[in-house]
Order: C-alpha cells, then structure tokens, then sequence
C-alpha cells in the first residue's frame, strides 16, 4: 500500500498525558486524519552511535514509517517536526546496520523525513526498529532490533518511562576495565555528543542535562596507564568528560556494536592507534605506555618495549605448581620499573593476564618506535630432565647489534644471580626476528627445575633478575650513545 495512503503512528506522548496504555504496535491510520502544528519540534542534530542513531530533539515526535522497494528504503517521518537549516538535504554514509546512507530533509512543513537507503545485499536491512526518546537529555535514540519485518509498514516503537523526569542525571562512576573499555554511569539515562579537540587530541564527551556527583568514583590512573587524564568540568547544566591518551593511543567509540541496554552508560574505548579491529589483537587499556621516566627523563635516554610473553589461555611452560605467564609478567613489570629509575621511557606488551598474538607484540615495538626490545620468558624440558637449569639470552640470526645486546644483558643476569650461565644464542624467533630495532629473549630460568622454580616465583629473585636485565639494558643504551 501506498505511503499516502497508510503509514504506522506512534503517539506516546499523548497517551502518557491522558494515563492511556498503549501497546508497541498501534492500527495504521492515514496521515491526513492527523492535525499537527508546523514544526513544533526540531532536529538540532543526528549522530551515529555503537547502537544505532541518536538525534537532538527538542520533544518527542510522533514517529511513522514505511519501506519501499526499488530502491530499497527506509523512510521515518517525524510528525510536528522541523529540522534545523543546516541539516536539511544533509547525507551521514553509515555503511552498517544494512544502510548504506541517511539522508535529512523537511519533507513538508510540517514533517522531518529520514531516508535510510538500504543495502539489499545485508541481512541487517531487514531487521526493524525501536526508539527510546530520553526526556532528561531532549535525545531521541533508534536501535535496531533482531527481528525481521513482518510487513511494509514497520512501527517504531518508543519508551518514555515515568522516571524519565526533566531533572539533572547525575554522572556518578567513571572506571576502567580490563579490555580497554572505559565507563561512564549516571543515576539515569542520559544522551551524549562527543569529539575530539585536534589541538589537544583530547576526546571530550558532553552530557546534556546533568551533574557532577559530589561522591564521584573515578579510576586511580596508575603511572603505567595509557590515559593521561580524566577531567570532568560543570558546564552550564551540561557535564563535559574529557579524556586524554597519552602518544600512540585513542580513546573512541567501540568500533562493533554494543547493547546499550542500560542508557544510563556511556562506553568508550581506549586502545593502541590503527589497532582497533579487524584481525589484529586490540592491546588492552592496562597494557600500555609509562608516559614518563620516573627522574623527569624524557626520550632521549631511550624507548624500552618489555614483553611479558604468553598470557590468557597461553599459559607458557609449566612446571613444580608455576605457570610461565605469571612469573614472566611479575618479572617484566619489575623490569620497566627499573628501567623507569634509569631514565628509560617504558612500553609494555601487557599487564595483566591477557593472550596477546605475537604480530601485535611487534607492531607495538614499531608503532611507538622503540630503540630496544626486551621479551621475558620462563624454559622447560620434560620430568626426566628437571635437573636441566640455567639462563640463556637469544637475538635474531644474524644480527651482530642484536648479539652484542645479548651478550652484553646475559653477562648481567650471570653476574647477579649466579645462576647457570648457557649464553647467548642466535634464534629464530618471531618477535626478535621481525622488530626492526635491537631486540633479546630472555629465558630467566627453568620452571622444570625445582630450584629455579623456587627462585622464579620468588619475588625477591624475580627483582634481582629484573634489576640485571634493566642494567643491561643500561649499558647496551649507553654503548649506543644513549
């Protein structure tokens, strides 16, 4: 059936007032039964969210739809809507959730029209949708669902909850988790507008409608952490989060889709630059840069890359009750600190226990264009050679820079902790062989032993073998000029 002739009305706001309940899905009724005022509602603005769209709104419309084919399309009119000037004929490429474009438009005076312009060949362009007008924040938020359309006219159905009352939200939490995912909680639902500030690279989030919490929860931004700061500022009526990465990281809406059900957060992302998806491993937000040397140094001393090898469902060797991914990080943590003291600007693979491929590890090393790179592990043999100990330092085959790093590192680690000394060697492993700076691997002992197991898990040896790594490291740099 025609557009003109039917279309599908939501009219929530009318019923609210009068305490009517109304289902989701309301009879088609023909457009010209409807009297409406010229654009008494605006659109100040539309924005792609990890969910869906969020429109700037200065009410809640009646919202009718319908698809048509030939091309495939979309069409949401907002009834008693004006959209502003500059937004009228205005296009935003989307390219996901089957649309390939939205284009803005005053259809008549008294009608907002968006056009999705669907590709037929996504599955998604069939799915419907639903809309949530948030009153607090004046934002009018569409998702789509995971169900098909049944018919041609597809209702968008709209929640406006009791609770949604046009007081401030409260902006009462903003933590840290361990995938990089950084959270922001208010006391309720709230709509945001976010960019970025290209003079300070700085990501700036503005909550419309809300306040600080004077019991605020923040996240304790450790000096190994790659956010800089986080400032939150009391706009007007407004709340402004601004969020800083340090050099070689972004803080960005997640790049797949998530389930905002809970409308009272805000999710963002911090991860290295140009790894953010696809198939390369995102290096989570507790994985990264020491932004500063702990004497007030700066690059010149050097950059480090420390790579904690294994971690996650790669539990590295095995052996007397120790699994190598534990004792190589609490090594390698230890490491950079000691590094830090020297003067040194420190990276890390990882910290925590986190399964990061070997690709990623390199193209840290390059990306922040570190001047060394030091990988620490554990060694094993099986049960019938557990009285095999020691510890061996490899670099790359056929690098005379890598082998006198390695030499020079090994005889370190001997000197301090007297251990077993099976010298430098040339190998073939991945991440000595692909990092185009000087790069070693260190294998600091035998967790197959039950001696050097013992000392491996010990946190007083694990400082001791952390302490000679870094004062070879030290006298490499130096050798070098650093």
């Amino acid at each position: 059936m025609r557009y003109r002739q039917l279309a599908v009305g939501i009219l929530i706001s009318l019923a609210a007032s009068y305490g009517i309940s109304i289902n989701n899905q309301l009879q088609a009724q023909p457009i010209e039964t409807r009297r409406v005022q010229t654009g008494s509602i605006i659109v100040n603005g539309i924005r792609t969210t990890p969910t869906g769209l969020m429109l700037s709104v200065s009410g809640n419309p009646q919202i009718l739809t319908q698809r048509e084919v030939n091309p495939e399309r979309l069409i949401f009119d907002l009834q008693n809507t004006s959209v502003a000037k500059n937004l009228h004929q205005a296009s935003l490429p989307i390219n996901r959730f089957g649309i390939k474009q939205i284009r803005v438009a005053q259809y008549n005076p008294a009608i907002a029209r968006l056009v999705f312009d669907l590709d037929s060949n996504s599955p998604d362009s069939k799915i419907a949708w639903n809309s949530q007008y948030i009153v607090a924040t004046r934002t009018l938020i569409l998702t789509p669902t995971n169900q098909n359309q049944a018919s041609q006219a597809v209702p968008i159905s709209t929640s406006n909850s009791s609770n949604l009352v046009d007081t401030p939200a409260v902006v009462e939490r903003v933590s840290i988790g361990s995938n990089g995912r950084l959270l922001i909680a208010a006391s309720q639902p709230v709509g945001y507008q976010a960019r970025i500030d290209p003079a300070s690279g700085t990501y700036k989030v503005l909550i419309a409608n809300a306040t600080i919490s004077p019991n605020l929860q923040r996240p304790v931004l450790a000096a190994n952490n790659p956010i800089e700061r986080i400032r939150l500022t009391q706009t007007g009526n407004s709340v402004e989060v601004a969020v800083k990465a340090i050099a070689g990281w972004q803080v960005h809406e997640p790049q797949r889709p998530i389930n905002r059900a809970n409308v009272q957060q805000i999710e963002l992302q911090v991860s290295l630059n140009n790894v953010v998806s696809g198939n390369q491993t995102t290096i989570p937000v507790n994985s990264p840069v020491i932004s500063a040397p702990q004497n007030g140094g700066d690059r010149r001393r050097g950059v480090i890359l420390v790579d904690a090898g294994h971690g996650g469902r790669d539990v590295g060797a095995i052996g007397n009750g120790i699994q190598e991914k534990n004792v190589v990080l609490s090594m390698s943590l230890l490491l950079g600190q000691s590094l830090q003291g020297m003067g040194f600007t420190v990276y890390y693979s990882r910290t925590n226990d986190v399964e990061i491929d070997l690709e990623p590890r390199v193209a840290l090393a390059e990306r922040v264009n570190a001047d060394a790179f030091v990988s620490i592990h554990a060694n094993s043999l099986d049960s019938r050679n557990s009285n095999v100990n020691g510890v061996e330092t490899f670099y790359a085959r056929g690098s005379a820079i890598g082998q006198e790093f390695a030499r020079v590192v090994q005889s370190q680690i001997i000197g301090a902790t007297r251990a077993n000394d099976r010298s430098a060697k040339a190998a073939g492993f991945y991440v000595i062989a692909k990092t185009s700076m000087p790069a070693i691997l260190v294998e600091t002992g035998f967790v197959t032993n039950p001696t050097e197991a013992r000392n491996l898990s010990n946190p007083s040896y694990q400082k001791l073998m952390a302490d000679a790594i870094a004062r070879g490291v030290d006298q490499f740099m130096r050798g070098r000029g650093r």
